[in-house]
C-alpha cells in the first residue's frame, strides 16, 4: 500500500464507521507505513512521514472516542509505529511528532539570574521586594525630623486659610463650618490620620528631606514651599489631587479596583494523543482581593470633618471646591477684603452722604475676581460680624442681585444662602 494511499483510506472513513471499519484501517495504515520504513535504507522519505503524521494525528482522535478496547489497540499501534520510525531515523524519532521547546542550559559556572555572589550580593535581575502599601494598618514610613516637621507645618498652613473666616462670637446655632475652630481641629486630625500617607510615600516629596535638612527644617523653608506658584507647588498638585481622589471614592458606585495578592504558576501537560508528545504549558493562577486602603482612608477623611459627632452645619460633597481652594486663600488679602467690606457697611450705616449699594457692589466684585467661595465666605463673615450695619436693605439688595427667586438666588450664592434664611422677599425689620 503507497503512503498516498494510506493517506486516502484513513481521509475517506466516515463519522459513522464501525468499530471493525476503524481498526481494519488503522491496521493497514501501520503496517504499510512499518513496510515503507522498512524498505528506505535508513533514510524517511517526505511522503513517508506525512503519512507517518497523518496516521499518528488519526490514532489520537480514535481515542477520543471512548471504547476502551479501540483506545488500547490505537496506543499499541501507535508504540509499534513509533518503534519502526526511531529504528530506521535513531535520534529523528520525534520528527513526527510536534517540536517541544527546549530552554537553554545555562553555562557551567554561570549564576541563575538573581542569585547571589560569593560575598552575598544580590545580582540585578532578581525579584524586586514590593515596598510596603500607604496606609496600611501600620504607617507607611518612619517618622524622622522631616517627617514630623512637614506633618506640623502642612497642618499649620491648611489650617490657617480654612479658619480665614473664623466668627468668635455670633449667635447663629449651628455654626457654619468655615467659621468655626472645631471645624479646623477637625481637618487637622483628618489630614494626619487619612491623608499624610499620600505624601510619605511619594518620591517627589521625599526628595524635600534633603534640600530642607541644610536649613534645618525652618517653618520658613517649608512655608516657601507651600506657597510657591501653581505649577512649580508639587504639594499643592498632591493635595489637589487626593482630594479628587477622596471624593471619586465616596461617590463612584465602584471606584475599587481588585489587587493581585498571589501568584502561583503551575505546569500543565496538555495536547498529544494518547499520551504521546504532550507539550508542558505554564498556567498562572492569580488571587485577588479588593483594596479597601485608600476607601478606608476616603471614608475616615470624610467622617472626621463631616461626620454625625460634629457640632457645626456639616460640608456636603459640593464643598471639596471649598478644600481644592485653600492654596488660592492668602491670608493678608483676605483680612484686608474683610476690613475694606466693614468699613464700607459702617459707612452706609453711619453717614447720609454714603452711596446707597457701595457694600452690596464691593461683595459682588470679591465674588467675581476672588478664588472660589472666598467673596461669599466674606460677605457671609460680614453678616455675622456687622450685625448693625449688614441691614434688611443691604441683604435684600445684595441677594437680588444674584436673582428673582429663591432657587436662582441659592444657586447663584449657594454658601451665602445655605447657611442663612432666604428674608429677601420678606417685609423685614431694619436690622436682620
Amino acid at each position: 500500500m503507497s503512503t498516498q494511499s494510506i493517506i486516502d483510506a484513513l481521509a475517506g472513513l466516515k463519522p459513522d464507521a464501525d468499530k471493525a471499519a476503524l481498526m481494519s484501517a488503522v491496521d493497514d495504515a501501520v503496517n504499510g507505513i512499518v513496510k515503507e520504513l522498512g524498505a528506505g535504507d535508513g533514510k524517511v522519505s517526505p511522503d513517508v512521514l506525512q503519512a507517518t503524521q497523518t496516521t499518528l494525528t488519526f490514532l489520537q482522535a480514535c481515542g477520543d472516542l471512548g471504547d476502551p478496547e479501540f483506545t488500547e489497540r490505537a496506543k499499541t499501534k501507535a508504540a509499534e509505529l513509533l518503534d519502526a520510525f526511531g529504528k530506521v531515523t535513531g535520534d529523528d524519532a520525534d520528527a513526527a511528532a510536534p517540536k517541544k521547546r527546549r530552554r537553554r542550559k545555562r553555562p557551567p559556572g554561570a549564576k541563575a539570574k538573581g542569585a547571589p555572589d560569593k560575598k552575598g550580593r544580590k545580582r540585578p535581575g532578581g525579584k524586586k521586594k514590593r515596598p510596603p502599601k500607604a496606609g496600611g494598618a501600620d504607617k507607611a514610613w518612619e517618622d524622622t525630623p522631616f517627617t514630623d516637621a512637614f506633618t506640623q507645618y502642612f497642618c499649620k498652613f491648611i489650617r490657617k486659610r480654612a479658619m480665614l473666616w473664623f466668627v468668635p462670637q455670633h449667635d447663629m446655632t449651628p455654626t457654619p463650618y468655615p467659621l468655626t475652630t472645631r471645624f479646623g481641629d477637625n481637618l487637622e486630625s483628618a489630614i494626619k490620620e487619612h491623608f499624610m500617607h499620600r505624601f510619605f510615600s511619594n518620591r517627589r516629596i521625599m526628595v524635600l528631606d534633603a534640600e530642607l535638612k541644610g536649613k534645618d527644617y525652618a517653618e520658613t523653608a517649608f512655608m516657601e514651599e507651600f506657597e510657591k506658584p501653581k505649577k512649580t507647588n508639587v504639594v499643592r498638585g498632591m493635595w489637589e489631587d487626593g482630594l479628587v481622589d477622596i471624593k471619586k471614592l465616596l461617590t463612584d458606585d465602584k471606584p475599587q479596583q481588585d489587587t493581585e495578592v498571589k501568584t502561583k504558576t503551575k505546569t500543565k501537560k496538555t495536547g498529544g494523543f494518547l499520551g504521546f508528545f504532550q507539550k508542558e504549558e505554564k498556567i498562572v493562577e492569580r488571587q485577588t482581593q479588593t483594596d479597601n486602603t485608600e476607601m478606608n482612608h476616603a471614608k475616615g477623611f470624610w467622617d472626621k470633618i463631616a461626620g454625625p459627632h460634629v457640632d457645626y452645619v456639616a460640608p456636603i460633597f459640593d464643598d471639596f471646591e471649598f478644600l481644592m481652594s485653600l492654596f488660592e486663600y492668602y491670608p493678608p488679602e483676605v483680612e484686608e477684603e474683610q476690613e475694606a467690606v466693614k468699613q464700607m457697611l459702617q459707612q452706609e450705616f453711619g453717614s447720609s452722604q454714603a452711596r446707597e449699594g457701595a457694600a452690596r457692589d464691593h461683595l459682588n466684585n470679591l465674588i467675581k475676581a476672588t478664588a472660589p467661595c472666598s467673596g461669599e465666605l466674606t460677605a457671609l463673615w460680614a453678616y455675622l460680624t456687622c450685625k448693625d450695619e449688614f441691614t434688611y436693605p443691604v441683604f435684600k439688595s445684595f441677594t437680588s442681585s444674584h436673582g428673582t427667586t429663591a432657587e436662582q438666588r441659592a444657586r447663584g450664592l449657594p454658601y451665602f444662602q445655605r447657611f442663612l434664611p432666604d428674608f429677601t422677599e420678606m417685609e423685614g425689620p431694619n436690622n436682620l
